[in-house]
């Protein structure tokens, strides 16, 4: 596994319990969106403008990109 890897693991790590709490989210209903909308992979494409970004942000882009495809968060 390269460092970017590594990193973006632990991005993706770091979100998850920030999401579930801000979206009233259990783990399982996360684990849905996550799935439904690869949210994973919109992480890792995302990863070098994410570290220039406050969680809040990140926690906003998250929604938004979910909310673009006909998904909801809140």
């Amino acid at each position: 596994m390269s460092a970017r890897e590594k990193e973006v693991l632990n991005m993706q790590l770091t979100l998850i319990p920030l999401l579930a709490d801000k979206w009233k989210k259990s783990y399982r209903e996360l684990s849905k969106l996550f799935h439904n909308y690869d949210v994973l992979n919109y992480i890792d494409a995302c990863y070098e403008n994410y570290n220039s970004t406050g969680n809040q942000g990140i926690i906003d882009d998250l929604k938004e990109y979910i909310e673009m495809q006909g998904g909801k968060v809140e």
